[in-house]
Parts: structure tokens; sequence; C-alpha cells
């Protein structure tokens, strides 16, 4: 089976990420993208690590399209409070999904 886009910019995660930078304390993120794209990613203050499938409770979920997450990954699209209430992107907490993204500049 041939790997999908999503599953190769998670598997790069922790060679991109930024230790120290932005996370003070260890946080966890779910996403789930599509049918099939589901993941986890703990980041810690040196650490980031992603895992296929739902870990553990997170304090951060993202779910929405395959398509929408890639467009917001590779900065096609700025996600608006518009995708939020129309239900495009479902989230617990929106402002740390913005601190996932900066932990990877």
């Amino acid at each position: 089976m041939a790997t999908s886009e999503i599953a190769k910019i998670f598997a790069k995660l922790p060679k991109l990420y930024e230790k120290g930078k932005k996370v003070k304390k260890a946080k966890t993120f779910y996403f789930s993208l599509g049918d099939d794209e589901k993941w986890t990613v703990t980041l810690g203050t040196e650490t980031c690590e992603a895992k296929k499938g739902k870990t553990e409770d997170a304090d951060c979920f993202f779910k929405a399209s395959s398509q929408m997450f890639l467009d917001v990954w590779n900065g096609k699209y700025t996600p608006s409070a518009k995708d939020f209430f129309s239900g495009a992107i479902k989230s617990n907490n929106p402002l740390m999904l913005k601190d996932f993204i900066d932990a990877f500049k």
C-alpha cells in the first residue's frame, strides 16, 4: 500500500520540530482527517512523536478533510472563524492549533 501524502507529513514531523522554542509543557494533539487518516502527535519541550491512530486523550483535536489539512499545512490556506462555525474544521482549542503549526517553522 502506498504511503499517503499525510502519512509522509506526520513521519517528517520529528525532524521538522523546533525543540524548546514554542512548547514549554508537553501537549498532545489528535488529528482526524477524512475517513482514514487518524494521528496523535505529542510535543514535549525536546521531543516530537507522531503515531498513527488515537493513542490517548488529546489536549487538542483537529477534525477536517484531508485536503483542508494539506492546504493549511502547505500554507495554501489560513483557516478563519468561518471554517470553525461552518463545521469545515472542528477543534476543542483552535488557538492551540496555532501553537502546533508554529512549532514546525
